[in-house]
């Protein structure tokens, strides 16, 4: 290859050379200085922005190492590339420890094929992916974490975001829990519960309100709803909604519904609206109760109490019931008439039974009961302005199903119509025995008084027998004196016989009956009676009125009663009278008995023939003779009335049929 030498200039040639290459250079200067003022200037640039750079790279790095979140990076095996120190703090170990260990040791067996299979979907579909799983860090309790995550463009690796969600897993779980409770609780105690919007329209209900309406949820509209309500509660319900719905104001109702199987039910619905600031009602919450079975218990409670309260009010004994504290708690109609309005209405068993003392454990029947013992027992109450009264009191306790809070259960019974007439029966007993008593007096007396009425007949004819005896001056009364003892003799002679007659036992024998002279016998005997001379009695037997056949003894009975009973009514200056008349027509025979005593009121005399009445005071009779009287006229095939008014007397009228 020629190798060509240039040739130097030569001469101006040179000269001009020299001088364009001074040029050159200082024009290359000048630009070489320009050029280093800008690469200067873009050093300082990439410094600054390197500065920028790496405090940038250290805020993100400090933010990556310190977020709430834990960041991880694992490859398709789930081996740990990475971990920023919270993901750290989660697993409980040291950052550098953590690299290169499988991530599936942290997690609870149980979720392990969970994660297994969320990595390989990771790294198959590369989009966000999200699992939750527990993980298990010994000596720790139990973490839950939710992990999202995502494959890289290059597919061997991704990038993991953890959050610690325990605490929202057991709100959760207490969420869950509180529904179930709730669902529990509403339908154990029949509650349903619903929400409305009344400007969407939206209902949200609670299952036991579906079982309540008896509709499924796809069926559950507000129309559904207010269509179920009865008709005749549908227009006073949809009112009151829609004074909620517009003013906010809650309310509660009981009312009916009629459901699509024809059945009907009773609910009870609360309903409380909330507003908004500007006082609009945004949402109905309400809730319905299904109280049917508490209103047929109701129904039935109402019919049980109007049961008892009936059979309360039939009792004709007073009933008391005494709560635990000794007060009295309820009465019936009857006890008004044992105690006064104020002590039945705020008095207890004190005011009652034991009003000077205030507890009496011995002797209060209340107080035993309410210990739980039977009570049997008896009072006598004293009122202002009537006679005493004897009450027959039983006492039972009635324990409550707990067994604490006893009451007592008290019957008053007034038996003193029963203690007078045994009062009376008493004295009827002793004049019973009296009158045999009597009898055998009778009859002791009877056998003297014929001996000193014999003897006396026999002075009496020695005397006339004997002249020469009534000749001597001192024997000349004693014809006078015998005289008058045989007389008084046979006098008190037929008083016993008439005594012995009334006194002897009825042998049921039927026998002609002279009433004139049965009559007359029984005026003898009661001239006796100690009022006999206060008074006026008066016999107007007609003469020969026919016999009858009867019992001379229960007749006897019957004009005695009578007589006995116009005697006891008749005061000083009254008047007895008993006549006998015959009508022939009527083949009866009449014997009448009048008196002007106290006579008989009219509410009473209807009662006169019951046995044991009586309005005489205890030991002047007890109120059988009348009865007895009825009885034995009736036995004869007679009749018996009264006429009487009170204070006028009284005019009982015996008829008897003729033999």
């Amino acid at each position: 290859m020629t190798r060509r030498t240039a040739k130097p200039p030569v001469g101006d040639e040179a000269d001009a050379s020299s001088s364009s290459t001074v040029m050159n250079v200082t024009k290359l200067l000048q630009q070489y200085r320009l050029r280093q003022s800008e690469l200067e200037l873009q050093i300082e640039e990439l410094r600054n922005s390197r500065q920028e750079l790496e405090a940038s790279r250290d805020k993100y790095a400090l933010l990556y190492d310190f977020a709430p979140v834990g960041y991880f990076t694992f490859d398709l095996k789930g081996v740990i590339r990475s971990v920023n120190l919270t993901g750290a703090c989660l697993l409980k170990s040291e950052r550098a420890t953590l690299t290169n260990l499988r991530f599936e040791h942290f997690i609870s067996e149980v979720d392990r094929f969970v994660f297994a299979d969320f990595l390989r979907m990771v790294f198959q579909g590369h989009d966000k992916m999200t699992c939750r799983v527990k993980l298990a860090i010994k000596g720790n309790q139990p973490l839950y974490v939710r992990i999202e995550a995502m494959a890289v463009g290059s597919g061997d690796e991704c990038h993991a975001a953890m959050v610690d969600i325990t605490e929202r897993k057991r709100w959760e779980e207490s969420l869950r829990e509180s529904e179930y409770n709730l669902a529990k609780a509403q339908s154990m105690s029949h509650v349903g519960s619903w929400r409305s919007d009344p400007m969407s329209g939206e209902l949200r209900v609670s299952d036991e309100l579906l079982r309540i309406m008896n509709l499924s949820r796809e069926e559950t509209t507000p129309e559904a709803l207010a269509s179920l309500i009865h008709p005749d509660d549908r227009e006073s319900v949809l009112a009151l909604m829609q004074q909620g719905s517009e003013q906010g104001n809650n309310y509660e109702i009981e009312h009916r519904l009629l459901l699509r199987d024809g059945t009907s039910k009773w609910v009870f619905t609360i309903v409380e609206p909330s507003v908004n600031i500007a006082r609009q009602v945004v949402k109905l919450y309400g809730t319905t109760q299904d109280v049917t079975q508490r209103k047929q218990d109701e129904v039935r409670l109402r019919n049980k109490k109007n049961e008892l309260q009936a059979i309360f009010d039939a009792v004709n004994d007073g009933v008391i019931v005494f709560d635990h504290n000794g007060a009295i708690q309820h009465h019936n109609h009857i006890c008004p008439q044992f105690f006064p309005e104020d002590v039945l209405s705020s008095g207890g068993c004190r005011e009652v039974f034991h009003p000077d003392t205030a507890f009496s454990p011995q002797n209060c029947p209340v107080e035993l009961a309410l210990h739980g013992e039977q009570v049997e027992t008896s009072m006598v109450l004293e009122g202002e302005g009537h006679d005493a009264r004897y009450i027959d009191i039983t006492a039972s306790p009635i324990k409550d199903e707990m067994g604490e809070k006893t009451r007592a259960l008290v019957f008053l019974r007034d038996v003193t119509h029963k203690r007078l007439q045994e009062m009376q029966l008493i004295q009827t007993e002793k004049m019973s025995s009296i009158g045999v008593l009597s009898t055998g007096i009778a009859h002791e007396i009877n056998n003297p008084l014929t001996s000193v009425a014999g003897y006396a007949e026999a002075l009496l004819r020695r005397f006339r027998e004997e002249p020469s005896l009534g000749s001597d001056t001192r024997l000349e009364d004693f014809p006078r004196y015998l005289e008058v003892i045989v007389r008084e003799a046979y006098h008190c002679k037929g008083i016993i016989g008439s005594l012995l007659k009334f006194g002897r036992k009825s042998d049921g024998l039927i026998g002609t009956v002279n009433l004139n002279g049965l009559i007359r016998e029984i005026l003898e005997l009661i001239k006796h009676q100690p009022n006999y001379d206060e008074m006026e009695v008066v016999a107007r037997l007609k003469e020969n009125i026919p016999s009858i056949l009867g019992d001379s003894s229960g007749l006897r009975q019957v004009f005695m009663n009578l007589l006995i009973n116009a005697c006891h009514a008749t005061k000083d200056g009254g008047r007895v009278e008993i006549s006998t008349t015959h009508s022939a027509k009527d083949r009866v025979v009449y014997v009448q008995v009048r008196d002007t005593g106290c006579g008989i009121a009219q509410d009473i005399i209807d009662r006169i023939w019951d046995p044991f009445f009586t309005t005489k005071d205890v030991g002047e009779g007890v109120g059988l003779g009348l009865a007895l009287t009825y009885n034995i006229v009736k036995r004869h095939g007679g009749e018996i009335k009264v006429e009487s008014r009170a204070g006028k007397g009284a005019k009982f009228t015996v008829m008897l049929p003729v033999s």
